[in-house]
């Protein structure tokens, strides 16, 4: 029994033990599905924080690259603010210390250079030679006061006041002296006069019949029939307006300064008619200048106050085509490639210097542009002024080009000599070579700053173009001339605006095609006018039978040698 009950008592604690063990599982299980279930969320919570994690990365990622922008954006504005605050108060110029032998740098003045001489021959470039300074050179002696003896000469004798011819003590006059003491001094006077033609009347003593009534002189031959100024006068008005630059306005206050007053209206009609005798002229020199094979070309703003269908605005541009004796200009509504495309026309084949604007690279396989150094060079002296860490690396480029231009430069000055030139050349070339390596060494380096591989990359595209004039050393390497003759208009242009109609417009493009071609080949613009208007006049007014013998090229060396400019065009 004792047995049996402590059995018993044994069985129910092994059930007591059971049933708690096996709660104990259920709650194991359970707390067990809890975690798993935690564990789960957790890992859920994770994967959530590491995708945010991963999103606040990209995002700050996203950032950097923004800030690295505005940096650079903030670097590039503050490089464009330099280079405005050196146009608007800084000195007009690029020269700088580091040419060869110490030999100073082009000017730019305003963004021109200073290569070309004006009349067709190739000066020396930046780097090449030594410029002196203007003026009388200091340590070197004075050449003494100019004597201007081909002015003409008005003498005035001056004598002693009567009171003064005699001894002031004993009353005794005084007699003249052989010869008198000289001095001498320069007169400006603007005299403008009525001229009177008195044409004299015959009455014929003869009862002939060709003698019929009162027999007068004939007229005077006038440039503008029945118009009331002469040939001088209309030069003087021409020359004031399209070659220094003075408005209508201020011509017409000068003259009423002098006694005449006029009307504006009355100087346009006159301007209005001249164009049509100076049309031809223009049309040769455009002719000209289509039938040659290397060009220079540059372009600026000018406005035009008349409304043109299809164009909104008052901008046009001025078109300037340069070659080896001819200057023209061209005033169009557009600046696209037409522009050129229509003045050298439809097959041009010849060498272009010009600027990098993608319109000169569009006149067809046959024309080959040769690139600006001076643009290249001012690229990098803007670099290097707009950014402080650039400054060391643009000077070195500086001086790269103006090593070229140096060597480019002895390398012409021994063009007549074979031997000499050849060595120069070779020179030069290996130069040129060394640069372009230099150039792409640079742009493989993958920490070159942006502004810097901007301008390698520019040139390198363009290396071609750039390196046109060591095979042609005619070719000069700037196209300084086309923005040097581009300097009078842009004088014209803050001076009175523009134009104020087409027929205007056309009128200034063709007297700033004959004055500066006139100059180009140091013919006197006023003596050319004078001669020009004379034959026009004696033809009743009319544009003269043979236009051909009136251009540079044609005239007689006699007539060359008497309209000679008295020196060299700036």
């Amino acid at each position: 029994m004792v047995t049996d009950g402590v059995g018993r008592l044994e069985l129910v604690d092994l059930r007591q033990q059971a049933h708690y063990w096996r709660s104990q599982h259920a709650r194991a299980v359970q707390r067990e599905a809890a975690l798993k279930a935690e564990v789960r969320q957790l890992r859920t919570t994770i994967a959530q924080l590491e995708a945010q994690i991963s999103q606040l990365r990209q995002e700050q990622a996203q950032q950097q690259e923004q800030i690295r922008a505005k940096d650079q954006q903030i670097e590039a504005l503050k490089a464009k603010v330099a280079e405005l605050a050196r146009q608007v108060f800084g000195r007009r110029t690029e020269r700088t210390g580091d040419a060869p032998s110490g030999e100073p740098a082009a000017e730019q003045n305003g963004g021109q250079g200073d290569s070309d001489d004006g009349c067709g021959q190739q000066s020396a470039a930046p780097g090449s030679e030594n410029r002196r300074r203007r003026g009388q050179q200091p340590g070197t002696g004075g050449h003494g006061r100019k004597r201007h003896v081909n002015l003409p000469q008005v003498e005035q004798v001056h004598e002693l006041p009567e009171a003064e011819r005699c001894c002031p003590r004993c009353g005794k006059r005084f007699r003249e002296f052989p010869g008198t003491e000289d001095s001498e001094e320069i007169e400006w006077e603007v005299i403008i006069r009525r001229h009177v033609h008195k044409r004299k009347r015959y009455q014929p003593t003869c009862d002939c019949p060709e003698n019929a009534g009162i027999i007068t002189a004939p007229v005077p031959p006038k440039l503008i029939p029945k118009g009331m100024f002469s040939i001088s006068f209309w030069v003087r008005v021409l020359l004031e307006k399209y070659l220094f630059q003075r408005p209508l306005c201020r011509i017409l206050k000068v003259l009423s300064l002098e006694g005449l007053d006029i009307s504006q209206g009355t100087l346009t009609g006159g301007l209005k008619r001249l164009g049509e005798l100076l049309q031809p002229v223009y049309t040769v020199i455009l002719e000209r200048s289509r039938a040659a094979n290397r060009w220079k070309m540059d372009e600026t703003r000018w406005l035009v106050f008349t409304e043109v269908e299809g164009k909104v605005g008052y901008r046009w541009w001025l078109w300037v085509v340069i070659t080896d004796d001819t200057v023209v200009y061209l005033l169009e509504p557009t600046r696209s490639a037409t522009v050129p495309k229509n003045h050298l026309g439809p097959d041009p084949e010849g060498i272009l210097n010009a600027d990098r604007y993608a319109v000169y690279t569009s006149l067809g396989e046959k024309v080959l542009v040769a690139f600006c150094w001076s643009h290249l060079r001012r690229d990098f002296i803007r670099v290097g002024e707009g950014y402080r860490a650039l400054s060391a690396w643009a000077q070195q480029w500086v001086t790269r080009i103006n090593e070229v231009f140096h060597l480019n430069h002895e390398r012409l000055k021994v063009w007549s000599n074979p031997e000499a030139f050849e060595a120069a050349d070779r020179v030069l070339r290996e130069a040129v070579d060394a640069m372009a390596r230099e150039a792409d060494r640079q742009l493989g380096a993958p920490d070159l700053h942006g502004a810097a591989r901007k301008i390698l990359q520019s040139m390198h595209e363009r290396w071609s173009g750039y390196t046109i004039f060591v095979d042609h050393p005619e070719i000069p390497m700037d196209n300084n001339e086309s923005e040097r003759r581009l300097r009078d208009p842009a004088v014209g242009r803050k001076n009175y605006y523009g134009s104020g109609s087409q027929w205007s417009a056309q009128l200034t493009a063709m007297l700033f095609t004959i004055f500066q071609t006139l100059l180009k080949n140091q013919i006197d613009p006023q003596k050319w006018l004078l001669g020009y208007f004379q034959a026009c006049a004696e033809n009743g007014g009319c544009v003269p039978q043979d236009v051909e013998k009136w251009l540079p090229w044609n005239l007689s060396p006699q007539t060359r040698a008497a309209w000679q400019y008295p020196e060299r065009p700036p």
